[in-house]
């Protein structure tokens, strides 16, 4: 029943009943008009052969023969009659007319009244025993009676009677027949009504029912002709009103993703300050550019831009002037350069430059004439004059390079000896001359090992706020740490992990990092606290089957549900590596543990990642909050992002928030976790979790 749909539903409560009741009705009536057809051949039998056993008493008496023979003869053509016989007491045949078909022991039993004497599927015999009247005793020669009961009368013969039954067989054939035919053609009208019913019924359903489907596979411009009354037609109405609302939303909502996501894709190529390239499209382009060349393409130049004396700007001045200052900086710059030139803020004061179609002496040129208008430049704060130089690495590539890390080392390189060598001037360098990177790489591994070894990478904590009420329970955090080297500053740990990354060390600091979170959950859940952990991981990492390994084996170690561990990665490795963030987050959550995107917003040319990798939660760009309230452009791109996260069920963290005023303004945007000053400090980890989660009531 389950199996069948609406209209043959409809058809079976309809025809059945009716069919039922139709072929009950003419079965009682047909039966009842056969019984009637063989009483009716019964009555007459009877009645036959008792007139003929009251006529033949005579001829019996009186033994005329020829009498009987003639009262047969005359039986036997009564319609139906097949034979008549006439008998004497001992059951001897006088008289016989007809094809008779008794035995003689039949005509030999004796009768006490007409009734049937035997059948079969041909025919029917009746008897009857022929009576002396007492009427006619001579009353002369009888004794009198003294009593007053009747004497019995005397059995002088009998009669037998055979009728024929193919008359009352086609009679009943064809009442039989036209039963069937009054069933068939009450079946087919009846059918024909259910059908019709069944149609105008589930004609409006079916109609309901296909918009619907249409309408969840995508086509939200569907509707429904509105031809049917009553309640259907009101559906057929609302289903209608009701799909001009979701087409509405539906528009107004891809408007918006459409607006954002070209927005989110321009800041994803796009330095906000500035309005150049940033770094992570400077080097998509310096990679277009790389496969050019080795594909046979004309060879280029990159410079590579620190500027000098730019921190005593943002000492004396503060950040706006800074900021202003690079804003100048990059607009005499761009007035240098052709349209074919690509311009990009690296970050900080860095920029970088790819000379197209432009190499040996010309490259040149240009570097020295971009050094000579940073050093001629003066900006101008408020009453304070300030000389700004800049420090140009000039790697020329050609075919020889095999990919754009030897083009950013090499210039890297390069400027750092302009830098060293004074400052203000141009220093060419090579990318296949690359013994100095070599050496800087195992200077590297060299303090990451003895860092680790000595204990000198501190896991530091960053604690996050909850904003909204329906957020994760218990502490949640992110990890983070920092370099700490004799002599020297604490290296922060992008600096650090952008190292790492460039010369293949970041696993180091990713082990560390999942095995601390690692062990922290299990001594809260030994604790009875609820702990959440956010682990930062590097790009490499996610291509890593170790990774996995290493975090499944730990948890198995401890018998530890991955629940509470949520590993973030970039948001532009979505990207650049897509189908490796993709597998990776699909093994990751095969062990219980949830994703988290970094940076989000700030690097993201679509929002189809989100639906491909799952986060649990998006770690939103600074780009996204840095101008909070004094940008409405910004507040609205923040409020679209944050709605449509919400949708997906997608937990937002807003990180680097030490204003309190900008925490209020998140909270009221939805945002659904803050990190920074304004919620608390950054300390070492053990620290925070003796104090913030193990001692906490």
């Amino acid at each position: 029943m389950s199996r069948l749909n609406l209209r043959q539903r409809l058809l079976l409560l309809s025809l059945l009943p009716s069919a039922v009741i139709a072929i009950t009705l003419v079965s009682y009536f047909t039966l009842s008009g056969i019984q009637t057809l063989e009483g009716e051949l019964r009555t007459k039998a009877l009645a036959t052969v008792r007139y003929l056993a009251q006529i033949s008493e005579y001829g019996i008496i009186s033994g005329q023969l020829e009498s009987l023979h003639g009262l047969a003869q005359t039986t036997v053509q009564e319609s139906g009659v097949k034979a008549a016989v006439i008998v004497n007491p001992k059951g001897r045949a006088i008289a016989v007319s007809g094809r008779v078909s008794l035995a003689s022991e039949a005509l030999r039993q004796s009768l006490n009244e007409p009734a049937q004497v035997t059948e079969s599927d041909r025919w029917i015999a009746f008897g009857a025993p022929v009576l002396r009247s007492l009427n006619e005793a001579d009353t002369l020669f009888e004794p009198v009676s003294s009593s007053n009961v009747p004497a019995p009368q005397e059995v002088i013969g009998h009669v037998f009677v055979e009728f024929d039954k193919s008359e009352l067989i086609n009679q009943q054939r064809d009442l039989l027949l036209r039963g069937l035919l009054i069933v068939l053609i009450g079946l087919i009208l009846i059918a024909a009504l259910a059908i019709a019913m069944a149609d105008s019924l589930a004609r409006p359903i079916k109609r309901l029912a296909l918009a619907v489907r249409e309408m969840s596979s995508g086509r939200f411009d569907t509707r429904v002709p509105t031809q049917s009354s009553a309640e259907f037609g009101i559906l057929e109405q609302g289903f209608n009103e009701m799909a001009n609302h979701i087409e509405d939303v539906h528009r107004s909502m891809q408007s918006r993703i459409e607006e954002a996501t070209a927005q989110l894709a321009f800041q994803a190529r796009h330095d906000s300050l500035t309005g150049l390239l940033n770094r992570r499209e400077f080097e998509h382009r310096l990679e277009k550019a790389l496969s050019s060349v080795q594909a046979g393409g004309e060879e280029f130049s990159v410079l590579f831009i620190d500027l000098d004396r730019f921190k005593p700007v943002n000492d004396t001045c503060g950040h706006l002037a800074g900021d202003e200052l690079l804003r100048q900086i990059s607009q005499l710059f761009q007035g240098r350069l052709r349209e074919e030139d690509t311009l990009a803020r690296l970050g900080g004061d860095e920029f970088g430059i790819i000379l197209a179609n432009c190499s040996g002496s010309r490259a040149r040129q240009v570097a020295e004439d971009i050094c000579g208008l940073a050093g001629a430049y003066r900006f101008i704060w408020q009453d304070k004059v300030f000389s700004i130089g800049a420090s140009i690495g000039l790697t020329p590539v050609g075919r020889r390079v095999r990919n754009i890390n030897e083009v950013l080392a090499a210039g890297d390189a390069a400027c750092y000896r302009a830098k060293e060598s004074g400052r203000n001037q141009v220093c060419e360098q090579e990318a296949t001359n690359t013994p100095e990177r070599r050496h800087e790489s195992n200077n590297w591994a060299a303090r990451l090992g003895s860092a680790l070894t000595e204990d000198r990478l501190l896991i530091e904590a960053l604690p996050l706020h909850a904003l909204q009420s329906e957020t994760l329970n218990g502490h949640c955090v992110e990890l983070s740490a920092r370099l700490n080297e004799p002599g020297q500053a604490p290296i922060a740990l992008s600096a650090l992990i952008d190292a790492a990354e460039r010369y293949d060390l970041a696993g180091i600091i990713d082990q560390r990092f999942i095995e601390t979170a690692i062990a922290a959950l299990d001594r809260a859940r030994r604790n009875n606290k609820e702990l959440h952990c956010l682990v930062p991981l590097s790009r490499n990492s996610l291509s890593r089957r170790s990774v996995i390994d290493l975090i499944a084996r730990n948890l198995a170690s401890k018998n530890l549900p991955g629940n509470g561990l949520c590993l973030i990665f970039s948001e532009d490795v979505t990207t650049h590596q897509s189908s490796q963030a993709m597998e990776f987050s699909r093994q990751v959550r095969a062990l219980g543990c949830q994703v988290g995107l970094d940076d989000f917003g700030g690097g993201l040319s679509s929002f189809n990642h989100l639906r491909a990798i799952s986060p649990s939660c998006v770690k939103l760009s600074r780009s996204l909050t840095r101008d909070l309230g004094g940008n409405r452009a910004s507040t609205a791109l923040l409020r679209a992002v944050q709605e449509i996260t919400a949708d997906l069920g997608i937990y937002s963290i807003a990180e680097n928030v030490d204003d309190p005023a900008t925490l209020g303004q998140l909270e009221e945007l939805g945002i659904s976790y803050a990190q920074g000053l304004a919620v608390a400090p950054c300390e070492p980890f053990e620290v925070w979790l003796e104090g913030a989660v193990f001692r906490s009531a």
